[in-house]
């Protein structure tokens, strides 16, 4: 196998070529692939209304409304919660950088990185240190908020396209694969579909449990807000490995700054 030059050179233009269109496509890239995933999941949702003699621009509309109606519900139940967390955090604000500068200072008695440090002025560099770090925090915040909230509109838009032109998508795509493999292919985006669909189920369905399980057991042992953190928990539960771990941390450091 004769490997010249100018190929290796072709096929190194021709990678570092992808990697540039996907980094500087990515603001696109990624809503679109979520929302052919979404489109994949809802799918039978828009047949079933269409079923009921609705046109399919209409379906497509109410089974994404839909969507929206049950995470805006979910938001607005936990919302008095997060409220109150919030309004709390203000308080814990102290406990916390005093937790901080007492571990620091454990730490630092035992390995010595600065001599003569002084709880007081651990703590009053720290919360000097939150203090100006606030208003960089906000602009990072509104940012991200508008890239999200830019993201999030885009998805819904590919979404609703890909539900009211959903056949012309299959012909298209079945038009890149040979005639006699259409069938397997078209077997395929099913197959895809239903394990898409039983996905979002079985996720949904360990989250509810995990999430009643959490939340009365701190309501037992007299957390505040344990609805909030229990579902808080149980969606992070979805994360492999650790995620259990960083759900029941949360409510832990939160007991631990609440109560002495």
């Amino acid at each position: 196998m004769n490997l010249s030059f100018q190929k290796l050179f072709y096929a190194i233009a021709t990678v570092f070529a992808l990697f540039a269109i996907l980094v500087l496509a990515k603001p696109i890239l990624i809503p679109l692939s979520i929302a052919l995933l979404i489109s994949f999941i809802l799918f039978p949702l828009a047949k079933k209304f269409e079923s009921w003699k609705i046109g399919k621009t209409l379906a497509a509309f109410l089974s994404i409304f839909s969507v929206i109606l049950l995470i805006t519900g979910t938001i607005y139940f936990f919302s008095t919660q997060i409220f109150n967390v919030a309004r709390e955090f203000t308080h814990f604000q102290d406990k916390i950088i005093l937790a901080f500068a007492d571990i620091t200072l454990y730490f630092n008695n035992h390995v010595s990185f600065v001599e003569n440090l002084g709880k007081d002025e651990l703590f009053n560099r720290m919360k000097d240190w939150i203090t100006d770090s606030t208003g960089s925090l906000v602009r990072k915040t509104v940012n991200n908020t508008a890239t999200f909230l830019a993201g999030l509109l885009a998805t819904i838009i590919f979404t609703f396209l890909f539900l009211i032109y959903r056949d012309g998508l299959k012909q298209a795509f079945l038009a890149f694969s040979p005639e006699d493999k259409r069938p397997r292919v078209l077997k395929m985006f099913k197959s895809v579909q239903q394990v898409g669909q039983k996905y979002l189920f079985g996720m949904l369905l360990l989250t509810i449990v995990i999430g009643l399980a959490n939340s009365f057991g701190l309501m037992i042992i007299g957390i505040d807000n344990p609805f909030l953190f229990g579902f808080l928990g149980a969606a992070l539960a979805i994360i492999p490995y650790i995620g259990t771990t960083i759900g029941a941390i949360i409510p832990v450091i939160y007991a631990f700054v609440s109560y002495d």
